[in-house]
């Protein structure tokens, strides 16, 4: 599973669950791996994490976040100050495009800040998202097989 973080800015309007277009890493993304809402600008930081539920069909993944926690996000000033996060691309590169991929430890500095009531939900909405992801799997190929 990877970890991958999805760039938005705040004042082109409200983003959440559906259709992202990425530019980068479309070999490399499966349904299931995890991903953070990046808030850009000074008063930015981690907004949500969620699982991307399709994997990249063209230029398009299918993202669930498992709720936005905007109005208490985990600011760009404390995640750049963690040791594990302080090298993470959307802070040497934030003009790059979606997505930014996460190392596991990068990964884990975000988690470990998830605002407490949403840390339960999040956990069993990315368990959700990781079935219905796998059971879209199943049918499509089951669907492929007898189509041959």
């Amino acid at each position: 599973m990877a970890h991958w973080l999805l760039q938005h800015n705040p004042a082109r309007g409200a983003c959440g669950s559906g259709d992202w277009v990425i530019r980068r890493y479309r070999d490399l993304i499966t349904a299931g791996d995890d991903v953070a809402l990046w808030h850009s600008g000074r008063s930015g930081g981690v907004a949500a994490v969620g699982t991307i539920t399709e994997a990249p069909r063209d230029s398009v993944i299918v993202v669930s976040f498992a709720r936005m926690f905007a109005n208490r996000p985990i600011p760009r000033e404390v995640l750049k100050a963690d040791e594990r996060f302080r090298d993470a691309l959307v802070l040497r590169m934030a003009g790059g495009g979606n997505p930014f991929p996460l190392t596991p430890a990068q990964w884990q500095a975000i988690t470990e800040r998830i605002p407490p009531e949403h840390q339960f939900v999040a956990a069993t909405v990315r368990g959700a998202a990781a079935l219905a992801a796998a059971g879209a799997t199943a049918i499509r190929e089951a669907v492929r097989s007898v189509a041959e």
